[in-house]
This record gives structure tokens, C-alpha cells and sequence, in this order.
């Protein structure tokens, strides 16, 4: 029977538990310990782990198996990995087992930590679905904004100018003849003028969102347009979590609380949640929307995979499809 290798990671170095064996490896500086939890491989590393070439070895970390196949290991993942589970129970076998003190693994482990961290940051400030991410959730709160204006000014208008609401029933509209008319009250000609400033900064955070997503997901924007499609990323955190997920989780993303609570009181879970805010879903009739987002998402889908793997266009491609598909199924609901 084969000896069971397992390997427990430290900031500070490797431990391998051969049976009863107990082997170790203690990074020579910081830069080799980030080097190797990056997925490098390391040279020192490497020729500790040479000896098992070959061998099946039990790790804890996922993001590991690349680089322990690349050195000739077998990994299996196993979380949790008992031998690690022990050793973390006793910090003072580990410091005996590596050969450090105390002061020497804190300190070794510090500096390992904020370079990775940093790195963290560093990698996230490079996404471009983060920048759509923040220019969505500024869209959205300019929206709230000028919603809110709104409310204030129909308010006063109903009271004390409601002549202006019989004239005309374009708000906009509305709204410019107070900031370019003559009234009394200043407060309302300032809202005015926050309402319109809003509405041009509003227009300029759009635009930019569609530049992001023509540049980062042009397929997913063609399919379902730049805004409901920066949504969809928003809601998942990045492209890459978008195009791992389903077209049956697309098709409900932003209607979690109806799908838990239909499957607590054993109801019909939603049809669609975010996608419903598209044309060709609430557009049509209610008997087929659930097979119109149904068909929605499967193409949201193929468009985040294409975007985030290849990079080749195939939007137009793709709406068209749709077009025609779901003009036939309007057509048979008809």
C-alpha cells in the first residue's frame, strides 16, 4: 500500500507528513514565500518536492494543484486536511518542525501577508468589471437623486403652482420652465437646477458604462444593452463570476428572496428577476416570459463565457438569433 503524503502550508514554509515522516522546508525570504503562494515555481521548492515525484499528495488549497502537477506531484485536495488540522492545534511543534522562534515566524509572517494582500489590491484595481461595478452603483444613486428631486418639486408644484402641471405633463419639461422662468421661491428654482445637473451627470456616468462594457463585455451589451448588463455584473461581482454561473441563475439573478421564499412555502419560484427590466421580457406576454428569459439568459451566458474566454464578437450574432426566436414564440402566443 502506497505511503500517504500530505503537505500543510505556513507563511513561513512547508511541511510534509510521509506517514510517520516529517519533512520540512523553510522559505529562504518573504519574496520566495509570495512567489510560490502566486503559483510560481519555486527553485528551493521544487527540489523538496522532487523526492516525491510522482506520489499522490493531499493539500488543503485549491489554487495549489497547478503548481504541484507542474513539479510532477499528483494533488488531491482535501479540506480539511486532518494532519494540518493538528498541527495548527500545536504552534509550538510547528515552530520546532521549521526551526524558527516566535519573533521569527510572526514578523516572516507579517511581510508575507501585506505583500499578498497588496498584490490582492494591485489586482483588483487593474479589473475593468470594477470599474463598471462603481460606475453602476454611481448611476444608480443619481437616479435616487433625481427621483427624490422629483417628488420634492411635484410636491410644491400641486400646491403652490398647479397651473403648471395642467399645461403641460412632461416633468422635464416642467422642470426647465422653472429654472428658466420667473417664480419666487429660490429653493425650488435650486432643485430645478440640481435636477438637470444630475440628469447631465447621470447621461455622462451612462455613456462611460457603455464604453466599459463595449470594452470589457461587448457581447453580454450587445445581447442584453450596457446598463442590464453592467447590472448583471454588478449583482455576481465580476465577469469571470458571470461566466461561470448558469443560464438557469442568470435567469432569476436579482429575485433570490422570491426563489427562497417559494421554496420555503413550497410556491412557484420567479420566472426572471434583473432580465424582466428588458423589452423583450416584460414586452411580452405574461404566459411566455418565462420562456423568453429563459432564452434570454441562455444567450447572456454564452456571451459572458465568450467575453471573458476569447474576446471574439458575436453579439449581433447572437441578438439576432433572439430576435427571431422570440418573434416565433410571440408569434404561437399570438
Amino acid at each position: 500500500m502506497e505511503e500517504r503524503l500530505s503537505l500543510v502550508e505556513t507563511p513561513v514554509g512547508l511541511i510534509v507528513f510521509n506517514d510517520e515522516e516529517v519533512a520540512s522546508y523553510a522559505f529562504n525570504n518573504f519574496e520566495e514565500a509570495v512567489s510560490y503562494y502566486r503559483g510560481e515555481v519555486v527553485r528551493g521548492v521544487a527540489s523538496f518536492l522532487r523526492k516525491w515525484k510522482g506520489r499522490i499528495i493531499f493539500v488543503e488549497r485549491r489554487s495549489a494543484v497547478s503548481t504541484l502537477s507542474s513539479i510532477g506531484l499528483k494533488p488531491i485536495v482535501r479540506e480539511p486536511l486532518d494532519d494540518a488540522v493538528k498541527l495548527r492545534s500545536d504552534f509550538e511543534t510547528i515552530l520546532k518542525i521549521l526551526g524558527l522562534s516566535v519573533e521569527e515566524y510572526k514578523s516572516f509572517m507579517l511581510m508575507v501577508a501585506n505583500k499578498l494582500a497588496q498584490d490582492k489590491i494591485n489586482e483588483l484595481a487593474k479589473r475593468k468589471d470594477l470599474d463598471i461595478v462603481m460606475a453602476l452603483q454611481s448611476y444608480d444613486e443619481l437616479v435616487k437623486i433625481m427621483n427624490v428631486i422629483q417628488d420634492r418639486i411635484i410636491v410644491w408644484i400641486r400646491e403652490r403652482a398647479p397651473s403648471l402641471l395642467e399645461e403641460n405633463k412632461d416633468f422635464e419639461k416642467i422642470i426647465e420652465r422653472i429654472c428658466f422662468g420667473n417664480f419666487e421661491s429660490d429653493y425650488v428654482k435650486k432643485m430645478a437646477e440640481l435636477y438637470l445637473k444630475s440628469r447631465e451627470c447621470r447621461n455622462i456616468v451612462e455613456k462611460q458604462i457603455g464604453d466599459f462594457m463595449e470594452e470589457t463585455a461587448p457581447n453580454v451589451a450587445s445581447v442584453i444593452g450596457p446598463i442590464l448588463g453592467a447590472r448583471l455584473i454588478s449583482k455576481v461581482g465580476s465577469l469571470a463570476r458571470l461566466a461561470s454561473l448558469p443560464a438557469s441563475t442568470i435567469q432569476i439573478l436579482g429575485a433570490e428572496k422570491a426563489l427562497f421564499r417559494a421554496l420555503k412555502k413550497r410556491g412557484k419560484p420567479p420566472k426572471h428577476g434583473i432580465i424582466f427590466q428588458h423589452p423583450w421580457v416584460h414586452g411580452s406576454p405574461r404566459k411566455i416570459r418565462g420562456k423568453v428569459a429563459r432564452l434570454l439568459a441562455s444567450r447572456i451566458a454564452v456571451a459572458a463565457r465568450v467575453d471573458y474566454f476569447s474576446g471574439r464578437f458575436i453579439g449581433e450574432e447572437l441578438k439576432r438569433e433572439l430576435e427571431n426566436r422570440i418573434k416565433a414564440l410571440r408569434g404561437g402566443a399570438s
